[in-house]
């Protein structure tokens, strides 16, 4: 019976099937990109809003009060006023804002603070806006805001840096040797892009964990040597605002307490305030301090202003060591594109003379060492459930809050299994760390087409382990071309001659074994589109337990000028 295929149904399943990947691949990239520049947008607006006092004019002006107020907003209950008059040409203005951006806190201590530094009946300095006068403020701040723009930076970059890996255009396959380097220079800015993107996300991770937990331990561990003082509970609520996963609660405690003969109010019950969120905390929080009763409160006795109820540590603050995943990734992935940018392997066109062979014992290296899979696949492990945890934290969020999210929820599904599914990765490549590692040495040393390959192997560790062996010469052809706007590369085995294949457990430790390599065949090349690769592949299986697989590439160098 004779089977015949329809290429023509084939390829155009597989460019139909191509098609539909460039597809979903550019619409999830994309809503990266456009969720990434509708925030940097937002956050350029803002900042700029924020910057323009600087280029304002200065004037003197007086202070006639300054409090903190209370917004009626649960989000931002607590806003640092000051009203004060100033003069502009012979007329006179009243302003009331302090800075640009203080629209109110929910941290009391920071609006007492700000207020603080303008007592009524004093002098000061305000900026008024030349072009509108009655716009002022007291004054001039770094608009932090900016550093923000890298948070949605990453977005844009990974979005982009996907669309354009879709869509670039790939470099004719019949083009002549420079063309290789030209793409030496395009894998340069790929790894420069690397570098950057790597050094963005420990940047990001560094300056969220700071903030989020090390500064926050810091100062728990200080206030351990605090006065306490008595105090009483102003108030004690339960604040709730809309968002877009749902509804966010925050428990406020309102409190006074005395020192240093005046009394002092605050709301800070916690340095971690990123994780005293949340309704069941919100509420434990109103229940623990109820309104009108007598507390404890921790006085710093160099600063009276700084006080504290609870100044012991949580096992989950710990949750703030997750940005860590990005200062990992970053660092792993900069590290990476920079040994590769400096260390390494340059595309180059090879034609291998007799004369550059290596003679002699030639001890082989690994194509991928084990501790370098187990580090790849937790670079790729840290990198995708970073990004995606920030997501799930939002799901996980509505869903606490009373107000699930279903369609994000289900979008996430996939995304979560990938990041299940890489962590099962690097826990298999961890197991195989434990695994007997092979020796490969070529007696011979580089052997050319007609010779024979000889080999020693020599197991490191309880070699015991392994049932059966098996090490054997394999070459690889991959050839890089493009199919319509696609670029696609194939590989094709077209040889593969055992050395070694034995269950013998006397055998399997340490042996020698010899090959005599075709002199018909290919020897090894490497040109811009198109790779003869040969390599010395050990596999041996282990039983209940990751089995060994190294692959060891060597160099086959063409027939010597005499035997042609």
């Amino acid at each position: 019976m004779k089977i015949q295929f329809n290429s023509t149904s084939i390829s155009g399943a597989a460019d139909m099937g191509r098609k539909a990947g460039k597809g979903c691949g550019s619409v999830f990239f994309g809503l990266f990109f456009l969720m990434g520049m509708l925030f940097v947008v937002l956050v350029l607006g803002e900042g700029l809003r924020q910057a323009a006092p600087w280029v304002w004019k200065e004037t003197r002006c007086t202070i006639l009060s300054s409090s903190v107020e209370e917004t009626g907003d649960d989000e931002k209950p607590y806003r640092p006023t000051a009203r004060y008059l100033y003069d502009v040409d012979g007329r006179e203005f009243s302003g009331e804002t302090i800075y640009r951006g203080a629209s109110g806190t929910s941290n009391y201590d920071k609006a007492r603070d700000v207020a603080s530094r303008y007592r009524p009946g004093t002098e000061s300095t305000c900026r008024y806006d030349p072009e509108h006068p009655a716009f002022s403020v007291l004054e001039r701040r770094v608009p932090w805001i900016f550093f923000v723009i890298f948070f949605p930076m990453i977005f844009v970059v990974i979005g982009g840096g996907g669309l354009w890996a879709i869509w670039r255009r790939q470099p004719n396959p019949s083009a002549t040797d420079t063309q290789s380097i030209s793409q030496t220079a395009s894998g340069n800015r790929g790894y420069r892009f690397m570098i950057g993107l790597g050094l963005l996300f420990a940047g990001v991770g560094t300056a969220v964990f700071t903030f989020v937990f090390a500064l926050p331990a810091l100062r728990t561990l200080e206030s351990s040597n605090w006065e306490s003082r008595p105090g009483t509970v102003v108030r004690s609520t339960i604040r709730s605002w809309s968002t877009d996963d749902g509804t966010s609660y925050q428990g406020d405690v309102l409190y006074d307490y005395t020192a240093n003969g005046r009394t002092w109010r605050s709301n800070r019950v916690t340095f971690f305030s990123a994780f005293a969120s949340g309704r069941a905390e919100a509420r434990a929080m109103r229940d623990r301090y109820k309104s009108g009763s007598e507390i404890v409160v921790w006085v710093d006795p160099d600063d009276p202003s700084r006080s504290v109820l609870e100044g012991r540590f949580r096992p989950r603050y710990l949750l703030g060591l997750l940005p860590l995943l990005f200062l990992f990734a970053g660092v792993a992935l900069a590290r990476f594109g920079w040994k590769k940018l400096h260390g390494g392997d340059e595309l180059q066109i090879r034609n291998i003379e007799d004369d550059s062979r290596r003679t002699g014992p030639v001890v082989l290296k690994p194509q991928v060492s084990p501790v370098g899979k187990v580090l790849g696949t937790l670079f790729f492990a840290l990198f995708w459930n970073g990004i995606v945890s920030i997501f799930t934290w939002q799901a996980w969020n509505a869903w606490h809050s009373g107000h699930p999210d279903w369609f994000l929820s289900i979008f996430l599904i996939p995304f979560v299994l990938v990041g299940l599914a890489a962590w099962l990765f690097v826990g298999h490549f961890t197991l195989a760390l434990a695994n007997p590692r092979p020796r490969i040495t070529l007696q011979s040393g580089e052997p050319c087409l007609g010779d024979e390959l000889q080999i020693d192997w020599r197991f490191a560790g309880r070699s015991s382990r392994i049932t059966h062996l098996k090490i054997f010469l394999e070459g690889r052809e991959e050839a890089t071309y493009r199919r319509g706007t696609d670029t696609v590369t194939d590989r094709e085995v077209f040889a593969t001659h055992s050395l070694v294949d034995t269950a013998n457990e006397w055998e399997i430790p340490h042996g020698s074994a010899a090959l005599a390599v075709p002199d018909d065949t290919m020897h090894s090349f490497t040109a811009g589109n198109n790779k003869i690769i040969w390599e010395v592949k050990v596999s041996g299986v282990i039983s209940r337990w990751p089995d060994v697989d190294q692959h060891f590439p060597i160099t086959l160098h063409p027939l010597r000028l005499e035997d042609v």
